[in-house]
């Protein structure tokens, strides 16, 4: 045999060993691989909650108490004696007008009411003699008269100089301009300088914001309604009512108010019944003129269970939610929701307590995805999501 023969064979069988080989090798690599971790997701679990009828009303807040500050005669302003925006006390001196022009004045109504006084003790001498003189046959009885009439005038001349005092006396007063009662003084509308009288308009307001006013609308068919159902005792039915602030930035007041005033007649433009809260104010958080939501909660209500709002997925089908089943898998429940609660929803149907529903991770599952639920709490005001003591443990 050839040597060339002998090669091939010896190649021949180095090939057929490769290919032994890698047969081997692709067998054993065509075993399952290992599994993947399921995915972490984070779960709230569903609880059944006592909810409370309610009403939410878009509402204005309105100082409780407002004056306006004006001249009540004419004079130049003089000093002013407060910073804007700052309380004050009633009685305390706002403003100081130049008086000159009042203490002359003055001067000039204790002088007429002297000469008037004067006058009238010597019409009164003269009245006495002639009516001696007229007993004795020796005055007549129309020079008589005569006398009666001048006393009489002077009387009446001594009254009309005694309200001329007091007119100037007031008006002396009315140089200091004083607050009406303990409040908030607003802004400046005249500077020292500035000639003011009645009508120039106000000067500043002071207003009071503690307690504060929250005023809101009620369509008419509803107070009807309202009226209808609590006749009599409409009092009673308002001290059950639990009424609650949402600020402009999403926080809650942390006072509570209670209903005031309903007004009288409906506004015939809106076909609404104004109606007013009343709530402490004592850190001054509201400012009259703030546009805030007004809650307001009957006392007891139903068993409804509630959902983290963060949790609600909507499509044209309606909204729903992922939760994770006994199995550790993913579900799709369509729900239907009522009224908010803070961070939550109501549920009116398509969850139960007990169910766990996810409220993070959802954008790594889809239905069917087996998972690892991790339990966490949350904070139904806030919606911020902490541990359960199981899971610190």
């Amino acid at each position: 045999m050839s040597s060339s023969c002998i090669l091939h064979r010896q190649i021949r069988r180095v090939v057929l060993f490769a290919l032994a080989v890698g047969l081997t090798a692709g067998c054993s690599d065509s075993a399952e691989p290992e599994q993947a971790a399921p995915v972490a997701v984070s779960v709230v679990v569903v609880e059944d909650t006592e909810v409370r009828p309610s009403r939410e009303f878009v509402a204005r807040t309105a100082a409780s108490a407002k004056a306006d500050i004006t001249a009540r005669i004419e004079a130049e302003i003089r000093e002013i004696l407060f910073e804007e925006g700052a309380r004050v006390s009633q009685g305390q001196v706002l403003f100081r007008l130049e008086d000159t022009t009042a203490r002359a004045s003055l001067r000039q109504a204790e002088a007429d009411l002297a000469a008037a006084r004067a006058e009238v003790d010597s019409a009164s001498r003269n009245l006495r003699r002639g009516e001696e003189v007229a007993s004795k046959g020796f005055l007549s009885d129309t020079d008589l008269d005569k006398l009666k009439d001048r006393f009489n005038a002077a009387e009446s001349q001594l009254q009309s100089a005694e309200a001329a005092l007091d007119k100037a006396r007031t008006n002396l007063d009315y140089a200091e301009i004083r607050a009406p009662f303990d409040g908030w003084v607003g802004k400046l509308n005249f500077d020292v300088g500035s000639v003011v009288n009645p009508s120039s308009g106000p000067i500043t307001e002071v207003l009071v914001v503690d307690p504060i006013y929250v005023q809101f609308e009620v369509n008419e068919a509803d107070y009807i309604s309202f009226r209808r159902a609590n006749s009599g005792s409409t009092r009673d039915f308002t001290n059950q009512l639990s009424l609650s602030l949402t600020l402009p930035d999403g926080e809650s007041y942390p006072q509570s108010g209670v209903l005031d005033f309903a007004d009288v007649r409906t506004e015939s433009s809106t076909g609404t019944v104004p109606i007013r809260a009343v709530f402490p104010n004592p850190d001054s958080i509201l400012l009259p003129g703030l546009y805030v939501t007004l809650m307001i909660e009957g006392q007891s209500g139903e068993q409804q269970p509630l959902v983290p709002q963060m949790a609600i997925q909507e499509t044209i089908e309606g909204k729903f939610v992922l939760l994770v089943n006994d199995q550790q898998e993913v579900a799709q429940r369509f729900v239907q929701t009522g009224a908010r609660r803070g961070a939550m929803m109501v549920v009116q149907s398509g969850l139960e307590p007990g169910d766990r529903v996810i409220v993070e991770g959802l954008q790594k599952v889809r239905s069917g995805t087996v998972v690892n639920p991790v339990e966490k709490r949350i904070d139904p005001q806030t919606g911020a999501l902490s541990a359960t003591e199981e899971a610190v443990q």
